[in-house]
């Protein structure tokens, strides 16, 4: 008789730009069209989440 061991996620839940939209759409709230294209070319250039991190903080964060 075998087991099914089930892996646990090690930190949190990814989900999936379609996904993600979906759930925001019920919210009330979507991307603007620039940021759907920032995050399209992150996709094209195979950015990690780090460098897509790096991107909107120095994008957003206030400039001193």
């Amino acid at each position: 008789m075998s087991s099914k061991v089930r892996k646990q996620p090690e930190a949190g839940v990814t989900l999936g730009m379609a996904r993600f939209a979906r759930i925001s759409a019920v919210e009330g709230i979507q991307l603007s069209k620039t940021a759907l294209r920032e995050f399209r070319e992150d996709d094209r250039q195979g950015a990690t989440a780090d460098q897509r991190r790096q991107r909107i903080i120095a994008k957003y964060a206030a400039k001193a």
